[in-house]
């Protein structure tokens, strides 16, 4: 891990603004290592880091993440009759479905895109994925359904798909309607597990999935998982949902997700798990600002503060702080998918903790970097704020903790799908995400950590 020195000793200087319990010297170095190893903000009314005017340019103390290695890539596409309806065939008299314009252009970016050294296409037919062609599969999503066939259960097409050759050491995307409704009832009793033991090869390999869940207008035969009152409803645009799910090692998922994926719509819902990014960039902000900049170090009452160095700061003085200390960091959050870039999710999600003194989070001070030159090598400020300190030598640490099932999934899960009108609701599909959380360990880890050890001078 790279370290940042901070020193804090008694000599009186500037007098500024914020705290700390004891008028004794204190000498802080600060090891922040970016570790990070499972999948996912509190509250930011503003959500920009101001831009004051610069000093000194900062130098990245963690290691930048290594260039990295083409990405190999297969698109699934299930192509059974209850997939019919989101892939009609249009004329110039018609519009293509929000599917087919997402499908479509997810294709064409990952066929094109130069991230991607490899791409396949499949088609998920009765139990045996088949290979197509770019061009095949773009005309299957823009309505040449012929091929369609019977569809097969989810726990098996996932199955299927990660028993292709090096699927658990390439990104394997998955469009579907995750709708699975099990042939033996007795089966129904454990949806979850069945999810769960489908996705053991890739778990057993530490791989991650991501979740998109999407709507579309949907025109033909639906075919809900409860078969009455009846086993096939026609819609004439309605509204359905769909699902891509990405699976694959972590850092490959991650950059498919943000440098090859279409951006998601502000209406996607979306889950993460396993994702890691062990190496983000980050900077303790000391001698990058002016000191009359609101990220410059502070401390309040009779305090006073100093810092010197070039670049990153080492070294910051303070001396009579009674109340407590204020300081800085910039990340370089790029790695992470734009959901978890949100200052509003970073401010309720992030853990700061200090065993033996009390730390915070400074209230609305998670900001996006916009407009300070001497920080376009970060995406993010964070404010810290110290009340008091150990009396041994301790260990600050900031966290974001990694999530469960989110909350949207309950409101788009139904017992009953056998309806008709609009629907965004899957059959059963708490029981689906639950089986995928449960194929990760009880204790998911951490996104990442940031730790900082202090010592008395």
């Amino acid at each position: 891990m790279s370290e940042v020195s901070l020193s804090l000793r008694g000599k009186r200087r500037t007098l500024l603004s914020s705290p700390i319990d004891t008028a004794r010297s204190w000498s802080f170095a600060f090891t922040l290592g970016l570790l990070a190893l499972g999948s996912c903000g509190g509250d930011s009314s503003s959500t920009e880091t101001e831009a004051p005017e610069t000093t000194t340019a900062p130098t990245t103390t963690a290691t930048a993440p290594a260039k990295a290695a083409p990405l190999q890539v297969n698109v699934f596409l299930e192509l059974s009759g209850g997939m019919k309806g989101f892939m009609p065939v249009n004329t110039t008299a018609t519009e293509p479905t929000a599917f087919q314009k997402r499908i479509s252009l997810l294709a064409s970016r990952t066929n094109s895109n130069p991230a991607v050294e490899q791409a396949q296409f499949w088609l998920s037919l009765n139990k045996t994925p088949q290979t197509s062609t770019y061009a095949h599969f773009r005309d299957i999503v823009q309505g040449d359904t012929k091929e369609a066939a019977l569809g097969t259960e989810l726990p098996t097409m996932l199955e299927n798909i990660l028993a292709q050759p090096n699927a658990t050491q390439k990104v394997n995307v998955v469009v579907s309607d995750f709708i699975y409704g099990p042939q033996r009832q007795a089966d129904v009793a454990v949806m979850g597990v069945r999810i769960t033991d489908a996705l053991a090869a890739a778990t057993k390999k530490q791989l991650a999935v991501a979740v998109l869940a999407e709507t579309s207008a949907f025109y033909g035969t639906f075919h809900p998982a409860v078969k009455t009152p009846k086993e096939r409803i026609p819609l004439k645009g309605e509204i359905r949902p769909y699902y891509i799910w990405v699976i694959g090692p972590a850092a490959a998922v991650g950059r498919y997700l943000n440098e090859v994926a279409p951006a998601a719509d502000p209406k996607t819902q979306q889950a993460y798990f396993g994702l890691s990014f062990p190496k983000v960039p980050y900077a303790a902000i000391l001698t990058q600002v002016p000191a009359t900049s609101p990220l410059a170090p502070a401390s309040e009452g009779s305090g006073s503060i100093s810092y010197a160095g070039a670049g990153v700061s080492t070294n910051l003085e303070v001396s009579d702080v009674k109340a407590g200390v204020d300081f800085t960091v910039a990340l370089d959050l790029k790695q992470l998918p734009a959901a978890w870039r949100e200052p509003a999710f970073l401010a309720r999600n992030l853990q700061a903790d200090l065993p033996g003194g009390a730390v915070k989070l400074v209230p609305n001070s998670v900001k996006a970097v916009s407009g300070t030159p001497s920080l376009a090598a970060y995406t993010h400020t964070v404010r810290v704020h110290l009340t008091s300190l150990p009396k041994e030598p301790a260990t600050l640490t900031l966290r974001l903790p990694a999530p469960g099932v989110p909350a949207w999934v309950a409101q788009w899960s139904t017992e009953n799908d056998n309806r008709t009108g609009p629907l965004n609701q899957t059959y059963r599909l708490t029981e689906i995400m639950t089986g995928l959380r449960d194929a990760f360990p009880q204790q998911l880890p951490t996104v990442f950590t940031a730790t900082f050890s202090l010592s008395q001078d």
